[in-house]
């Protein structure tokens, strides 16, 4: 019995570990696989994110002292 605790290779898509893409080609590959649905949702809230943390604060009250 062996240690290594990951899962064996799928013999028609490789191995899940693909330790030579970078993170930035990870999540650039998991986008691509997501649906059109799904990408325009997340669009949508990236949008209304920037908007609400791009307005200006309202100043805070002082003190009297």
């Amino acid at each position: 019995m062996t240690s290594d605790p990951r899962p064996k290779q799928d013999g028609n898509k490789g191995s899940i570990y693909r330790a030579n893409l970078s993170p930035a080609q990870v999540i650039a590959e998991a986008w691509r696989r997501e649906s059109p649905q799904s990408q325009e949702f997340w669009r949508q809230a990236e949008a209304k994110r920037k908007e609400l943390y791009a307005l200006p604060r309202s100043p805070k009250p002082r003190g009297k002292m």
